[in-house]
């Protein structure tokens, strides 16, 4: 419809100018070095952020206390991790501690460091192996907490045997982008199986620092929440830079946020060498900067060959069915999974490429104006088995009917407590008995 299409062209538009931009060499990076020349490599630290950068953080964290009425402290386990998805399911939920998201970003900042040393820029991410285990993929959510909330509900919590990958496009044009990371985080440091995270082109400063209006916020997200902290930001980004680009799920999908390579004779080999820790290049002068730019922005398109992708603009191209087939044939995987693009005729997913190319898309209601679906795609122990489509309500709704579902349980407790403190003393036995406790038949 006429939202749908308004929205979407919007959306393009913005990647557009950004990328034209870039182009012209005006990178956050660029413009930070030119304007404060004694700050230092912050925003393009190497891989680990340094010593030094990781001692100022875990400073800054030792000198702040919890504040708020929730917080979430070492060790993380699985049963603190539903506690914040409780918690962030509450009308009265008020934005996470300070001290809670610096603690929990150093921690997966190590943990992602450790396991882009170990992987490289490609992870296996081990299939289903038994009847009754799952993993589910999400794709962008882009700030839309609601979602998150929603699918967990649906599909459950992230737990041995159900685990979850989000293929990148957490940050930016929602609100909420925080929360999802600190969230997915926490079940990530509780247990390391059951939560993978790729990268998408939206994790990175240059996107993060544009407006909400142009495409971009999440920067401005955690100014808002913590005001005056840069450090927090750049701590962030050293988290983006260590997330791996791309997913390896056994011999039968590979994940990738935007898509397929512009070079010639791509193998798994060479995603997994991908030097990744850094912002995307704007000019690709290198096998290397090309790589990196395609996995995070490029686009399918229905024919065959590469093509200059006249919707994204600068220097980002769409791929065709061909280059689809071929790569899967030369790596031995049987799919390509991908998110980026909201897919056409308002659904979760998308298929292309003779049912090789699926793109998954994990905000419904996109921007709140778009109507379209969710999708979550579950594999089983015998493959990619079914995509499974949702509809969230706006947060503040969603967080109401929480609330009004758990007064719903909550109530006729209360009524039949209410009723047998009427019995008084002499009607102990009676209550107990109502319990199933001392005195209760078998």
């Amino acid at each position: 419809d006429a939202a749908f299409d308004a929205w979407d062209a919007m959306e393009q538009a913005e990647e557009l100018s950004y990328l034209e931009q870039q182009l012209k060499g005006c990178s956050v990076d660029e413009l930070m070095t030119k304007r404060f020349p004694t700050r230092g490599g912050a925003l393009a630290s190497p891989r680990g952020g340094g010593a030094a950068a990781h001692s100022q953080w875990s400073s800054v964290a030792a000198a702040l206390t919890y504040d708020g009425d929730f917080a979430l402290s070492p060790p993380y386990t699985l049963k603190k991790a539903g506690e914040l998805y409780s918690y962030l399911r509450s009308p009265n939920a008020k934005p996470l501690p300070r001290k809670m998201v610096y603690e929990m970003l150093i921690a997966a900042s190590h943990a992602f460091e450790a396991q882009a040393a170990a992987c490289g820029s490609l992870i296996h991410v081990p299939p289903p192996a038994k009847p009754g285990e799952r993993l589910l993929v999400c794709g962008d959510t882009h700030g839309q907490l609601q979602d998150v909330l929603v699918i967990f509900e649906e599909h459950g919590l992230p737990a041995p045997g159900n685990a979850y990958l989000f293929n990148g496009d957490i940050a930016d044009r929602g609100r909420n982008a925080t929360e999802i990371f600190v969230l997915l985080l926490a079940f990530k440091l509780a247990c390391p199986d059951i939560m993978h995270i790729n990268r998408g082109n939206h994790e990175q400063r240059d996107l993060n620092e544009r407006p909400f209006a142009n495409g971009g916020g999440f920067a401005w997200e955690v100014r808002a929440k913590y005001p005056h902290d840069e450090l927090l930001i750049d701590l962030f980004q050293n988290l983006f830079t260590n997330l791996p680009i791309a997913s390896l799920v056994g011999e039968w999908a590979l994940v990738i946020h935007g898509g397929l390579f512009r070079e010639e004779d791509v193998t798994l080999d060479d995603i997994r060498a991908i030097d990744a820790c850094r912002q995307p290049p704007s000019v690709l002068q290198t096998r290397d900067d090309t790589l990196l730019f395609d996995a995070l922005w490029a686009d399918p398109h229905d024919g065959d060959g590469i093509v200059a992708s006249d919707n994204r603009g600068g220097v980002s191209i769409q791929f065709g069915r061909d280059l689809t087939k071929a790569f899967c044939a030369r790596n031995g995987v049987q799919s390509i999974i991908r998110s980026h693009q909201l897919p056409k005729r308002k659904r979760g997913y998308e298929i292309q490429h003779d049912a090789m190319l699926l793109t998954i898309f994990s905000a419904s209601n996109y921007g709140g104006v778009c109507g379209n679906r969710g999708g979550v795609l579950v594999f089983d122990d015998r493959g990619p088995a079914e995509v499974k489509e949702f509809y969230a309500p706006p947060l503040d709704e969603y967080r109401a009917l929480c609330e009004e579902r758990a007064l719903l349980v909550v109530m006729p407790r209360i009524a039949h407590w209410l009723a047998c403190a009427r019995l008084g003393p002499a009607r102990r036995p009676q209550r107990q008995q109502s319990r199933g406790g001392p005195g209760a038949p078998p």
